[in-house]
């Protein structure tokens, strides 16, 4: 018997199963807009007021560090959608997701999800080692810039040798959803890919 997850389109999904012709661009921007990053120890450094920090922002981040820092813009769709399996699967902190003892039962899951996104989007599978670079160097700038007492640690599970030069901006869900969607129209806007 499947085991099925509601979505945000009212919608079910199996996280178990995945078919490409499931997966919804706008299921993953509503859940990873709903989704916090860093398990939500995140807090803007000159707003007090602003701690949610979203993955469909930290999404548009890595794609466009891809497409103007990198000058790949042929990769932005891998960078926008390289955690959207999240949208689906969920996430683990990374000292589980790396834990040897603990995340293998976890990637198996995740790696299910990402196949199914990378069918339904026509995306290679794995991604480009690339976007690994750009999702390391946006992790760093967050780090620095919206995690409290980054400073009196020592980066140990991310890479920190480069640093994005973006300015983390902490939108809203509604906003990060609305900002997610619209970096994927104009990917497939320039890019010349079909709408999905």
């Amino acid at each position: 018997e499947e085991i099925f997850m509601h979505t945000a389109n009212g919608g079910i999904y199996s996280p178990f199963a995945p078919k490409a012709e499931d997966v919804s661009i706008e299921v993953i921007a509503h859940h990873l807009a709903n989704r916090a990053r860093w398990a939500g120890a995140t807090q803007h450094r000159n707003d007090p007021s602003r701690i949610f920090y979203s993955v469909a922002e930290h999404s548009v981040l890595v794609s466009r560090y891809l497409t103007y820092k990198l000058k790949r813009p042929d990769l932005a769709m891998q960078g926008l959608l390289h955690d959207a399996s999240e949208a689906y699967n969920g996430d683990l902190i990374r000292p589980l997701k790396y834990s040897p003892d603990f995340a293998a039962p976890f990637k198996r899951v995740e790696d299910l999800n990402e196949r199914a996104i990378a069918m339904r989007f026509d995306l290679p599978y794995p991604f480009d080692p690339l976007v690994k670079k750009a999702d390391e160097a946006t992790c760093a700038a967050e780090y620095e810039q919206i995690v409290p007492g980054a400073e009196n640690h020592e980066p140990i599970l991310h890479d920190h040798t480069v640093v994005s030069p973006v300015r983390i901006q902490m939108r809203s869900p509604a906003e990060a959803k609305a900002f997610f969607l619209a970096e994927y129209d104009a990917i497939k806007e320039w890019s010349g890919r079909p709408a999905l």
